[in-house]
């Protein structure tokens, strides 16, 4: 199945500040997108007031959290962060 990727602005804008002066996190990221979408249930389920999304570490520090809309074919990459500072949406 293939998924049209959505990118949040919180993303966004974490991503582009986070991997500014830091290559190969960027690589990094874009290559686990890139798994995501190949496989969007490589992420472990979140609980709480996370409840429905999924997140995936990038490197040690790093998670990406998305949420998948199956029936839209959709993966919405959600945020990007250090992992102390990631969950806190």
């Amino acid at each position: 199945m293939i998924f049209h990727l959505d990118f949040a602005p919180q993303f966004q804008r974490n991503f582009k500040r986070l991997t500014k002066k830091n290559t190969p996190l960027r690589e990094r990221v874009l290559k686990r997108v890139e798994e995501i979408a190949a496989n969007p249930e490589i992420g472990e389920n979140l609980s709480g007031n996370l409840a429905g999304k999924q997140s995936t570490h990038v490197a040690k520090h790093w998670v990406i959290i998305y949420q998948v809309f199956t029936k839209e074919n959709k993966i919405e990459f959600q945020n990007f962060d250090h992992h102390d500072h990631a969950y806190s949406m």
